[in-house]
């Protein structure tokens, strides 16, 4: 479901229009213009030059300064703004394999997915009717979460593999975040969950700044990742981590997916001033952090609950599932496994709540992972 809103601020990935102060600015020159000062433009202290809006036509979207045509995906179920030039590595979870064996399910954010959903709502003050940004938006299952809460989403992604939820719900493109294919102001309210840990320095600065430039001068971005930090309690979770490593040599639980769901990691903040930095860099400051140090989150999620997943997973070894036929029938791009039961997702919220601790007793106890806020400065 693309909504018409959202429509009206897709906008060329690589192109900018002319207009700018007289450091960004230009007069004359085509797209080789675009080409060859993006990254000085666009970083602007004045917030850059706008992106060359897009024009509907038919089957997809036209860029009028470097004349590429961007199509809609199977069925319209999401528009493919990616650019058509190299801008960089691209991360595992664009491959289609990857994604099936993440295994990611229907349903509701729960646990540490839950935590972060509520952290972005908080932190956000999300509001029903809100227009909000997912940078880097996955199968689209928070975007498909804060649009059952009447938000107003846009999921940005570089893999074309949806949730059936996130597909009826949310406006859904294929980009790439470090060249965001939206104009200028887009949205009041952006996050960003697990990303910036995917991308280099430069890759996480050029987040930011588009970032920076798609929100409003008022606006405001979340983002939970990690700095190459560590604290006193994060050694509990590390000696789980080990124990669930033992476990999973004797194949009482699965810690190959996890591995999996890490192994791109690439980490370049340093440190928490680091990160500040190139914020600032960005054109952005850092108006709130919350640190996510886990103590419940280790134990109930990362080991009494993966032993308890491989328990039924043995159970079921041989017996095909219905999300799996589903999938095959409605389409490669559509994900997910089926959601959880109602009474498994009354004990999951249950559980989420409990997990919510780590944040309320440890939130201010400096360690690597953290929850903040950015403004425009």
């Amino acid at each position: 479901m693309i909504h018409a809103d959202w429509m009206k601020q897709f906008a060329c990935p690589v192109c900018l229009d002319r207009a700018g102060c007289e450091k960004c600015g230009v007069r004359t020159g085509g797209h080789d213009v675009c080409m060859k000062s993006y990254a000085e433009r666009v970083a602007c202290a004045c917030g850059g030059p706008n992106k060359r809006a897009l024009e509907h036509r038919g089957e997809g979207f036209y860029c009028s300064c470097c004349l590429t045509r961007y199509p809609y995906g199977p069925s319209h179920d999401y528009v493919d703004l990616l650019p058509r030039t190299d801008v960089g590595r691209v991360s595992h979870y664009a491959d289609e394999e990857f994604q099936e064996r993440l295994g990611v399910r229907e349903g509701e954010p729960v646990l540490s997915a839950g935590v972060k959903a509520r952290m972005v709502s908080r932190m956000l003050g999300l509001k029903r009717g809100d227009a909000v940004l997912d940078l880097g938006s996955g199968a689209g299952k928070f975007a498909g979460h804060f649009a059952r809460q009447g938000a107003s989403v846009c999921g940005v992604d570089m893999a074309p593999f949806f949730l059936k939820s996130a597909i009826d719900s949310v406006s859904l493109v294929v980009g790439d975040i470090r060249r965001l294919p939206l104009r200028n102001g887009a949205t009041s309210r952006a996050y960003s969950l697990d990303v910036l840990e995917h991308l280099d320095e430069a890759g996480v600065r050029e987040v930011l700044v588009e970032a920076r430039r798609a929100v409003t001068k008022d606006g405001k971005i979340f983002v939970y990742t990690h700095a190459m930090e560590s604290s006193k309690i994060a050694s509990f979770q590390r000696g789980v981590n080990h124990l669930a490593k033992r476990l999973g040599r004797m194949g009482l639980v699965d810690s190959d997916k996890e591995a999996m769901r890490k192994s791109d990691h690439i980490n370049a903040i340093r440190s928490h001033e680091h990160f500040d930095e190139i914020a600032k860099s960005a054109g952005l400051r850092v108006k709130e952090r919350a640190y996510y140090n886990v103590f419940a989150k280790a134990v109930v999620e990362d080991l009494a609950l993966k032993v308890l997943e491989q328990r039924q997973r043995k159970k079921a070894v041989g017996a095909p599932s219905n999300a799996e036929a589903r999938d095959k029938a409605a389409g490669s791009h559509i994900v997910g496994r089926v959601a959880p039961s109602s009474s498994a997702l009354f004990v999951a919220r249950g559980l989420t709540r409990l997990l919510m601790l780590d944040v309320a007793l440890f939130g201010k106890v400096r360690t690597g992972p953290f929850f903040g806020v950015l403004s425009p400065i």
